[in-house]
Protein backbone atom coordinates (compact mmCIF):
# COMPACT_ATOMS: atom_id res chain seq x y z
CA UNK A 1 0.00 0.00 0.00
CA UNK A 2 1.44 3.21 -0.81
CA UNK A 3 -0.48 5.79 1.94
CA UNK A 4 -2.61 4.97 4.90
CA UNK A 5 -6.35 4.98 4.37
CA UNK A 6 -7.85 8.58 4.43
CA UNK A 7 -11.26 9.50 6.00
CA UNK A 8 -12.67 9.36 2.91
CA UNK A 9 -11.73 5.75 3.12
CA UNK A 10 -13.68 4.89 6.45
CA UNK A 11 -16.45 6.88 5.59
CA UNK A 12 -16.58 4.71 2.62
CA UNK A 13 -16.11 1.26 4.29
CA UNK A 14 -19.18 2.61 6.58
CA UNK A 15 -21.06 2.50 3.21
CA UNK A 16 -19.42 -0.61 1.69
CA UNK A 17 -19.36 -2.94 4.63
CA UNK A 18 -22.16 -1.79 6.52
CA UNK A 19 -20.25 -1.59 9.50
CA UNK A 20 -20.94 1.18 12.71
CA UNK A 21 -17.48 2.58 13.06
CA UNK A 22 -14.27 2.43 11.88
CA UNK A 23 -11.02 3.94 13.47
CA UNK A 24 -7.35 4.04 12.43
CA UNK A 25 -4.65 3.70 15.26
CA UNK A 26 -1.03 3.21 15.32
CA UNK A 27 1.37 0.51 17.43
CA UNK A 28 0.51 2.35 20.46
CA UNK A 29 -3.01 2.95 20.08
CA UNK A 30 -3.09 6.40 19.56
CA UNK A 31 -6.12 7.41 16.75
CA UNK A 32 -5.03 8.63 13.37
CA UNK A 33 -8.31 8.55 12.05
CA UNK A 34 -12.21 7.75 12.68
CA UNK A 35 -15.49 7.91 11.70
CA UNK A 36 -15.94 10.10 14.77
CA UNK A 37 -18.05 8.12 16.63
CA UNK A 38 -17.83 8.69 20.71
CA UNK A 39 -14.97 7.34 22.69
CA UNK A 40 -13.27 6.64 19.33
CA UNK A 41 -10.05 7.58 20.82
CA UNK A 42 -10.52 5.12 24.25
CA UNK A 43 -11.35 2.31 21.44
CA UNK A 44 -8.35 3.23 19.47
CA UNK A 45 -6.30 2.69 22.66
CA UNK A 46 -8.05 -0.45 23.89
CA UNK A 47 -7.32 -1.78 20.24
CA UNK A 48 -3.79 -0.79 20.36
CA UNK A 49 -3.50 -2.95 23.68
CA UNK A 50 -5.52 -5.83 22.44
CA UNK A 51 -3.29 -5.69 18.94
CA UNK A 52 -0.13 -5.54 21.02
CA UNK A 53 -0.95 -8.50 23.08
CA UNK A 54 -2.12 -10.72 20.50
CA UNK A 55 1.30 -9.69 18.03
CA UNK A 56 3.02 -10.61 21.28
CA UNK A 57 1.02 -14.16 21.38
CA UNK A 58 1.73 -14.95 17.93
CA UNK A 59 5.47 -14.09 18.01
CA UNK A 60 6.30 -16.69 21.63
CA UNK A 61 4.20 -19.27 19.74
CA UNK A 62 6.73 -18.50 16.83
CA UNK A 63 3.33 -18.46 14.21
CA UNK A 64 5.15 -15.56 11.93
CA UNK A 65 3.39 -12.33 11.77
CA UNK A 66 -0.27 -11.42 13.16
CA UNK A 67 -1.95 -10.07 10.24
CA UNK A 68 -5.70 -9.97 11.35
CA UNK A 69 -7.75 -10.28 14.78
CA UNK A 70 -11.40 -11.15 14.72
CA UNK A 71 -13.45 -10.64 17.93
CA UNK A 72 -17.24 -12.30 18.23
CA UNK A 73 -19.56 -11.34 20.86
CA UNK A 74 -23.30 -12.14 21.02
CA UNK A 75 -24.25 -8.89 19.62
CA UNK A 76 -21.54 -7.47 17.94
CA UNK A 77 -17.76 -8.34 15.52
CA UNK A 78 -14.49 -6.34 16.08
CA UNK A 79 -12.26 -6.52 13.29
CA UNK A 80 -8.96 -5.30 13.51
CA UNK A 81 -6.37 -5.73 10.65
CA UNK A 82 -2.75 -4.85 10.42
CA UNK A 83 -2.11 -2.87 7.28
CA UNK A 84 1.80 -2.11 7.87
CA UNK A 85 4.34 -2.35 10.64
CA UNK A 86 2.76 0.86 12.21
CA UNK A 87 -0.64 1.11 11.74
CA UNK A 88 -4.29 -1.20 11.96
CA UNK A 89 -7.50 -0.58 10.99
CA UNK A 90 -10.72 -1.36 13.02
CA UNK A 91 -14.05 -1.96 12.64
CA UNK A 92 -17.22 -2.23 14.66
CA UNK A 93 -19.96 -4.00 13.72
CA UNK A 94 -23.41 -4.89 15.35
CA UNK A 95 -23.96 -7.64 12.33
CA UNK A 96 -21.59 -10.54 12.84
CA UNK A 97 -22.66 -12.54 9.49
CA UNK A 98 -20.45 -9.79 8.06
CA UNK A 99 -17.35 -10.87 8.61
CA UNK A 100 -16.37 -11.65 5.08
CA UNK A 101 -17.69 -8.54 3.92
CA UNK A 102 -15.84 -6.39 6.17
CA UNK A 103 -12.50 -8.61 5.64
CA UNK A 104 -13.06 -7.80 1.66
CA UNK A 105 -13.95 -4.33 2.11
CA UNK A 106 -10.71 -4.07 4.85
CA UNK A 107 -8.55 -5.48 2.29
CA UNK A 108 -9.23 -3.21 -0.60
CA UNK A 109 -8.60 -0.28 1.25
CA UNK A 110 -5.02 -1.48 2.79
CA UNK A 111 -4.50 -2.31 -1.05
CA UNK A 112 -5.10 0.54 -2.64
Amino acid sequence: MSSRPTKQDLKNMIADAGVENVLLFDIDGDLIESTEFEYDGNFAAMSGMIATMCKETIIDLEYGEMDKITIHADKGLVVINKFNKDYYLASFSKDGSKLGLIMKTMDSIISK
